[in-house]
C-alpha cells in the first residue's frame, strides 16, 4: 500500500491510495489527516479520520479529498489498512503553497 498527498486548493488536499491486496476479501483503509510545521513529522491531527473500502481487483486507486483547518506549512496523511498491510502504514506530506521559506 502507498499514499500520496497533493494540495488542490487553498485549504484542500487530495490523498491517493494504491492497494495491492491479495485474496478476495475487501480491505478497509483508514486515512488520518495532520497539519504541522516540521518536515518529516505529521504534526497535529486535523479533523476526523476517513474510512474507505478497497475491493480486491479494482483497477483504480482510492481518492479522498480533505479540507484542512489546522495551521502549519505542512499537511500530512497516514493510511493504514485492516487487515494490516505487510509493509505497515504509509505516510505522505506536502509543503503547502501559502507558506514561504525564509
Amino acid at each position: 500500500m502507498s499514499v500520496t498527498l497533493r494540495q488542490t486548493g487553498v485549504s484542500l488536499g487530495q490523498a491517493t491510495v494504491s492497494v495491492d491486496a491479495k485474496g478476495t476479501a475487501p480491505v478497509t483503509v483508514v486515512l488520518e489527516w495532520f497539519t504541522g510545521d516540521v518536515e518529516g513529522r505529521l504534526g497535529k491531527a486535523d479533523g476526523a479520520a476517513d474510512t474507505l473500502t478497497y475491493q480486491p481487483g479494482a483497477a483504480a486507486p482510492l481518492v479522498k479529498t480533505h479540507t484542512f483547518s489546522g495551521t502549519g506549512c505542512y499537511w500530512g496523511v497516514r493510511a493504514t489498512t485492516r487487515p494490516a498491510a505487510g509493509n505497515g502504514s504509509s505516510t505522505s506530506q506536502v509543503f503547502i503553497r501559502r507558506c514561504t521559506i525564509s
